[in-house]
């Protein structure tokens, strides 16, 4: 027993040895090439706020990181770097929304950083540079982000040689993709977790080709890209798909009711598509989605009551579709909502009266459907309520007085109803004859009609 006890505590002194010596080592500092080359890198470029303008209007904080960069300083103190610890060399250069202005040649002393596995120059000016070949010198990137940063030209087929790319975001960067390349970057790309083409011209492109990329996808993002023919109704039930996007690519066709959605989806937005098929009652299990934007497609049949379930959604659009039946009430469970737009579909019924509970709602459309009844009370209860569309139904009744109590509102319209009696006081009465016109029996200030009473 003693012979073991001498044993344990010696692996014991040990191991708070070796963490004690560990802890105590500093970081290693930023070798000087690097160094050197990081400074020559910084002379390429002028600092304009201007170009990284998007990020403001964002809420993404903008400054030149570049002005930290001084010589004789650790590099690795530096903004925008990350070095690995035990050897300082540099593995991390975010540049992201830094006011550069100026061009990446052949040359570059980007390209001697040997080490670097994230690279990210979005939203800045690159002044028409190119994606060049020496990029695949850089054999460790695995996250290379060029959005909105004003380059040129085809994507190089060298380009499909970084294989270790996890992440590859290209999305209004201003270059060109041919067939060829995009095929074999995602045949070569196998460790691929995120692909972001959006505004990048793919009219020649075989939709099916995304259908090849690995399942362990989480993001694919594809927004006005011109996309023609039918888009896999597979890639939905990738079990680790996070984020879907395939918006304004009017040509694109599909039907993703046949396919079971993966219960990782958090976001899909497949709006002004020709994407067609019903909402699948199992939508319901989706506990992770927050953002489905399904307008502007063919989507048919009746809105699922299980889309209650997901209390996490913050954004449900299905406007201009052809659903029908009522609005299930169940919808008030989703207390997260902003956004509920059911315009131009038709729903029938009575518009519940569940407002009471949705009170984070901004934007509230229901125009051109079916409805009847009246204007449900429980609208007034919320109060941050930005934009209200009742338009094009046959509602009928007062407006509710309390409406005019809703000082967020910024766009009112109750057009061609059956509406009478006065128009409320307060907020509602800033608002144009247009958003009241089609209702004769409505009456009092801002329309010319009087009211009996006045």
């Amino acid at each position: 027993m003693a012979k073991l006890l001498s044993f344990l505590s010696f692996l014991l002194y040990s191991q708070l040895f070796i963490m004690t010596s560990s802890a105590s080592s500093p970081p290693a500092l930023c070798p000087q090439d690097q160094s050197n080359a990081l400074l020559q890198l910084k002379t390429n470029f002028s600092l304009d706020r201007q170009t990284s303008i998007f990020c403001s209007d964002a809420g993404i904080k903008t400054y030149p990181k570049t002005k930290s960069w001084k010589k004789g300083t650790d590099c690795c103190k530096w903004d925008g770097i990350q070095c690995e610890s035990k050897t300082g060399n540099v593995i991390g250069l975010d540049l992201s929304c830094s006011w550069l202005r100026g061009s990446i040649y052949s040359n570059s002393n980007l390209f001697h950083l040997k080490h670097l596995q994230k690279l990210n120059l979005a939203h800045n000016d690159l002044q028409r540079s190119k994606i060049l070949p020496e990029y695949v010198s850089l054999l460790s990137l695995t996250h290379l982000n060029f959005t909105f940063s004003s380059l040129d030209g085809q994507v190089p087929l060298q380009l499909s040689r970084l294989s270790r790319l996890v992440s590859l975001d290209l999305s209004f960067s201003g270059v060109s993709l041919e067939s060829s390349v995009l095929k074999k970057i995602i045949q070569n790309l196998t460790q691929l977790r995120d692909l972001a083409l959006d505004h990048i011209y793919l009219a020649t492109i075989e939709p099916n080709i995304f259908a090849n990329l690995p399942s362990s996808l989480t993001t694919l993002s594809l927004n006005q890209c011109d996309l023609k023919g039918e888009f896999p109704e597979r890639i939905v039930s990738f079990p680790n798909l996070k984020k879907l996007v395939l918006s304004e690519n009017g040509d694109l066709t599909g039907d993703f009711s046949k396919s079971s959605w993966s219960n990782s989806l958090q976001y899909l937005d497949i709006e002004f598509t020709n994407i067609a098929g019903k909402l699948p009652n199992a939508i319901g299990n989706l506990k992770s989605l927050q953002f489905l934007g399904i307008s502007g497609c063919k989507f048919s049949g009746s809105i699922p009551a299980s889309i209650g379930n997901l209390k996490d959604m913050w954004y449900l659009s299905l406007f201009r579709n052809d659903f029908s039946g009522p609005i299930p009430h169940s919808l008030s469970n989703l207390g997260q909502l902003k956004i509920l737009a059911l315009s131009e579909n038709r729903l029938v019924g009575k518009i519940p009266n569940m407002f009471g509970k949705l009170t984070k709602l901004i934007g509230l459309t229901l125009g051109a459907n079916r409805f009847t009844g009246t204007i449900p009370s429980s609208i007034c209860e919320i109060r941050k309520l930005q934009i209200l569309d009742l338009s094009n139904n046959t509602l009928s009744g007062t407006i509710p007085p309390c409406l005019g109590k809703l000082t967020s509102l910024e766009s009112f319209d109750v057009s061609n109803n059956h509406l009478v009696g006065p128009i409320p006081s307060g907020k509602l009465r800033k608002f144009h004859n247009e958003s009241y016109e089609g209702n004769p029996g409505l009456c009092g200030f801002p329309l010319s009609k009087k009211c009996n009473r006045e």
